[in-house]
């Protein structure tokens, strides 16, 4: 395998489950695997003379602060919309790096509390703990990424090559309405024919609009937000939401390919591609099936 295959590798698409249901579950399941790893299979010498507490409750202890620390990060995380909805495998390992590293740590600082050991505080203790976290979630983790990656790949595919189908079955016409939009400021108010809008991205406080301008696209800056956009072109069926940040005229879809987070949509009458993020995807695939 080449070096650029490693880099399209960690750069695919990647769902990002850390936050709401998701998140528990993630939790749980992290928390009953650990447990059975540390107390089930005991994947590392244990001194029993040492042991300040019965092993099951070390165990639990062990497992139950990647829980926490997991949250946390979670909390952190999900701060910054941006970063979590353009989810990488590459972001994903990151994160269960600092996961695993800061569990090394911590695991290190409760070493008094476990142990009966004048080396409790040594560096050789600290370097172990860290190592054996960081070797062991990994080999857990990168299998799972792995298999999870492939999953999800294949089941989107699948949807957008049927998806694809219908593009060639159907032929989606969009009459030839011109309607004012209003923005922030009045003498910004400006006239969009809608069987020329093709897509609209946010920016901040802006939005960036693009529309078929003869065989190629031209896009432009409009101040107001894409809720508000998206209010005003409600009326029309053929407009839908596919991401926190898009906007799209289904009309100009030319071909969906699917990925693990989502799909990836090539536009006609335009070089940008637009993504279908996980959220909206039910949403898409209705809007699709009309």
């Amino acid at each position: 395998m080449h070096l650029n295959d490693f880099i399209k590798y960690f750069d695919q698409p990647y769902l990002y489950y850390y936050k709401g249901k998701k998140l528990f579950q993630i939790s749980v399941l992290i928390f009953a695997l650990g447990f059975f790893f540390n107390y089930v299979i005991e994947p590392f010498e244990i001194n029993y003379e040492e042991l300040k507490l019965k092993v099951w409750i070390i165990a639990f202890i062990h497992t139950i602060v990647p829980f926490f620390i997991l949250y946390l990060l979670a909390l952190i995380t999900n701060q910054y919309p941006k970063t979590t909805e353009n989810w990488t495998v590459k972001k994903e390992l990151f994160f269960i790096f600092i996961l695993l590293f800061l569990t090394g740590i911590a695991n290190y600082l409760l070493r008094d509390l476990l142990y009966n050991n004048p080396y409790n505080r040594s560096i050789n203790y600290l370097v172990e703990e860290v190592f054996n976290t960081l070797v062991s979630g990994f080999l857990l983790a990168f299998s799972v990424i792995s298999a999870n990656l492939n999953i999800h790949f294949i089941k989107n595919s699948e949807l957008a090559s049927e998806l694809n189908l219908k593009l060639k079955e159907q032929s989606k016409n969009t009459l030839d309405y011109e309607i004012e939009i209003e923005t922030e400021l009045k003498s910004e108010t400006f006239k969009l024919a809608v069987a020329s809008f093709i897509f609209a991205k946010a920016e901040g406080n802006y939005i960036e609009i693009w529309t078929k301008d003869g065989c190629n696209s031209k896009s432009s800056i409009k101040r107001m937000k894409l809720k508000e956009f998206e209010k005003e072109l409600s009326n029309f069926p053929e407009i839908c939401k596919i991401h926190r940040s898009y906007l799209l005229n289904i009309t100009y879809i030319e071909n969906v390919k699917g990925n693990a987070q989502g799909y990836k949509i090539k536009l006609k009458n335009c070089d940008e591609q637009v993504p279908v993020s996980r959220n909206y995807l039910t949403l898409f695939n209705d809007k699709m099936n009309q």
